[in-house]
Parts: C-alpha cells; structure tokens; sequence
C-alpha cells in the first residue's frame, strides 16, 4: 500500500536508483510510484510531471555531491591537493561499491534528458559549471604548487571531463579495472600538472 505521507526528499531519494539504472525517460509513472512507494497524489503534490522530477533529481545529486563528496574533503587536509586526490578517491570508491558500476547519475542524465528539452541542458550546463568551479577554486587556492603555465580553469575542465569518462566507461564495459584505469588517468592529469617537489 503506497504511504500517503512520504516526504519529497523520501520521492527523490526512493526513485534515485530506479532513475540511475534504467534513465528517466524509460521509466514510467507507474513504476516511479511503485518505488517511491507514494500515491500518485502525494507525488504529483510534489512534481508536476516527470520533467519536474527531472529537475528535481539534478538539483538533488548536485546537493549529495556537495554534501557527500566536496565538503568533507576540506576537512581531510588544508592542502587543496590533497583534497582533490580525495574527491577522486571516494568518487571512484563509490562506483566500486555500485553493483556493476552504475556510473553517474548525472552524466546519465545528460545522455537521457538534454535532447528533450533545452531547460534540462541549461540546467545540467550550470550544475557541471558549478562542479568545475569547485574544482578551480581548489585549484587557484593551489597555484603555487602548479606548473606557471596551468590554467585553473582547463584543468578543472580536463578533471571532470576524465571523472565523467571513467564511470561513463565504467557503466559500459560494467569492468572495474576499466573504472580505476579512468580514474587513474583524472590522478596522472593532477599530477603532472604540480611542481616536482
């Protein structure tokens, strides 16, 4: 019996693996309430449509990430560095705990969603901006321990892009050697970057 008083965080919680697995497009209402385990008038109480649910979900694991993922890695080392090696290092322990490596939920979202409708690429746009913004303020905070010649930015851009292609790889051939060699790749990429010391 669905529960009448699931809460939106509880909907877009329940749903995430449903959505992670199999793309929100290919899930169908019926389905999202069966795991949400939300009447269809609780969740419409929150999402409009599954395009709203869409929204929701990226803003969703945008927060996750941050809480989960950024924000504790300053509490690792006050070497901004550091700090990244540890961003990688529990980004690749989560694809590793996933059965078969799900990848991310949000570059699966762009594979799913963007051709849909201009609003969700605008959104994702500003999300994975945000993300290597994160990254370039580690990064600039860092400039004495990079090459002269390293812009911040582009490295930023050359780290996500080889996260986001080690688990896209990594949901692919559902190999972890393949997902570690991904990640190894985002570590060589930090690493020659930085001044031998």
């Amino acid at each position: 019996m669905a529960n009448l008083k699931r809460t939106r965080e509880d909907i877009l919680q329940s749903v995430l693996d449903t959505v992670h697995r199999q793309g929100l497009t290919a899930t169908g209402l019926s389905k999202l309430f069966e795991v949400s385990g939300a009447s269809s008038g609780s969740f419409y109480n929150y999402f409009q449509s599954k395009h709203d649910l869409g929204h929701a979900l990226i803003d969703f694991e945008w927060s996750q990430l941050q809480t989960n993922v950024l924000q504790p890695a300053i509490a690792q080392s006050e070497n901004p560095i550091d700090q990244i090696f540890w961003i990688l290092d529990r980004l690749e322990e989560k694809q590793l705990k996933e059965p078969k490596c799900g990848g991310c939920l949000l570059g699966n979202l762009i594979v799913d969603l963007v051709e849909q409708d201009p609003s969700f690429s605008q959104h994702l746009t500003q999300v994975f901006s945000q993300w290597e913004g994160a990254i370039t303020q580690k990064l600039e905070q860092a400039r004495s321990q990079l090459h002269p010649n390293t812009k911040p930015d582009h490295l930023a851009q050359q780290l996500i892009t080889a996260i986001e292609g080690a688990m896209l790889m990594g949901k692919l051939h559902r190999n972890e050697a393949r997902l570690k060699r991904g990640f190894d790749l985002a570590r060589q990429t930090l690493k020659m970057a930085l001044i031998k010391q």
